[in-house]
Parts: C-alpha cells; structure tokens; sequence
C-alpha cells in the first residue's frame, strides 16, 4: 500500500508540473501574440524585401516582365534552396546563380538541360557546402520532376502541403535540404509560403494551395523567440508543427501573417 501511495504521489506531482508548464507556455504565447499583434499593421510598408532573399525575387520578377510562371518558381526555388547564413552572402549569391549562372532564364537553363555545360560563373562551390556537381544533381531531379508538367504547382497539385514539402525537399537532397518528420525544412516552407501566401511580402503565385496550410519557418532564431510557449522547445519538425498550430489557432485562415511578424520581431531584437 505504501509503494501504491508513492507511486500515485509521484504521477500527481508529474501531472502538476505538466498543468505548471503548460500554463507558462498559455502565459508566453499571450505576451508574444500581444507584441506580434501590434506588428501586424505595419507589415505593408516593412521593407522586407530590402535585405530578405525574397528580395531578389522581386528583382527577377521586375526586370524579365515576362517572365512564365515557372520561371518564377525557379528563380524563387533555388533562392530559397540557398537561403541560410548571412543574409548579404545569400542575396549575393542568389543573383549570380539566378541572374548569370542562368541568365535570367531558369525555365530555360533546367528544361534545356545547360547545367550540363560547364560554368562561367563558379568555379567548384555555388555557395558554403553546395558544390557545382550537387547542384546539377539538384538540377536534374527538378526537370525530372517537372517532366509532363508546365509548373511546379502543377507537378504538386493534388499533394497536401506536407507532401508538396517532402516532393521538394526530395527534388534537392543533393544540396542537404532535409525532410518533414527529420528537420524543420525552412528553406522549403520558405520557398512554399513566398508561393502561397496571398499578402506582401509574398508573391500569391499558386491559387491550387491554401495559405491556412503552411508552416511555420522555424530556425534558432524563431525558436529562441517562440520556445517559451512550446511545450518542445528545440528546433525540430515537432517544434515547428507546434508553432504551426499556434499561429493556426490565432489564425486559421492566414497564420503565417504571424510568421512574418515574428520576422519583424526578430529583426528588431537583433537591431537588423
């Protein structure tokens, strides 16, 4: 009897401090949606795309007017694909891949197969730990993915968004770029919600996904910002879906708004 009562003491006392966490983690979230809510408002007129990866999209975009769908998809793919480290050395390298690697013809230079040739641009390394040999395997899984199809929503469509990521993530597992369920993704869910998402700042291409699917874009920075409020508090996928569905159940219907938010916040705890 003494042993039951021990052991019933010790689940109490277990099921205590979970009640007590969860109780800190409801605390944190009020206080953080609170700042991130007071945000929100400003979003228009932030100038994200100034120093963002996403900025080059942008570039791309204004100067080929022109530009198919998929040239978009592509230019805003291998953005993404690079898009970790110092911001300035992203943004450096995403021009010389998008602008002179592929001479503002990403459509061109996958369907037409000329990462086979020999490049101009870079000699070895495209940028940190992709090297050219990799990313013309990530070349090659992108047209072969595309193969029948005139986008990549269209190769995608039909997938729910954990699919769409996993299809990605596999197109470029030459350039480590990780998987759902065994990292956060980010580059990729990046790359979705510059697709998705119908607000600034991103570009509203795809009309066959809902934006109140995405995930949330988790990296040290995020986690660091948000991990008061997650019962996981390590950068993991299990970290991301929970934030997902924090943002999700402040807003269903456009829950990365919170997402580029918390960019704002970041930036400003960083004193970008």
């Amino acid at each position: 009897m003494r042993l039951l009562a021990r052991l019933l003491n010790k689940i109490e006392m277990v099921g205590s401090e979970k009640q007590k966490s969860r109780n800190a983690c409801g605390n944190a979230a009020r206080v953080l949606r609170n700042e991130l809510e007071k945000l929100i408002p400003m979003i228009p007129s932030y100038p994200f795309r100034e120093t963002d990866p996403s900025g080059i999209v942008e570039e791309f975009i204004a100067k080929k007017p022109k530009a198919t769908q998929l040239d978009v998809e592509l230019a805003s793919l291998f953005t993404a694909m690079i898009s970790w480290g110092n911001r300035k050395a992203i943004r450096t390298t995403a021009r010389r891949l998008v602008f002179y690697e592929m001479k503002y013809a990403p459509q061109k230079y996958i369907l037409g197969e000329l990462y086979k040739n020999p490049s101009t641009v870079f000699q070895g390394c495209v940028y940190r730990t992709l090297d050219y040999s990799h990313f013309q395997e990530v070349c090659e899984n992108v047209r072969q993915g595309l193969k029948g199809k005139k986008t990549i929503e269209e190769a995608l469509k039909g997938k729910t968004i954990e699919e769409a990521l996993s299809t990605l993530c596999e197109w470029l597992a030459p350039a480590k770029i990780g998987s759902p369920g065994k990292s956060v993704c980010k580059r990729m869910s990046m790359f979705l919600r510059w697709m998705v998402r119908r607000e600034y700042p991103d570009f509203n291409v795809w009309k066959s996904f809902s934006p109140s699917n995405l995930f949330a874009i988790m990296d040290v920075h995020v986690n660091r910002l948000t991990s008061e409020m997650r019962e996981c508090k390590t950068a993991t996928w299990n970290g991301c879906v929970e934030l997902t569905n924090i943002f999700k159940s402040w807003d269903a219907k456009d829950p990365l708004k919170y997402d580029i938010a918390l960019m704002m916040y970041a930036d400003k705890a960083l004193g970008v």
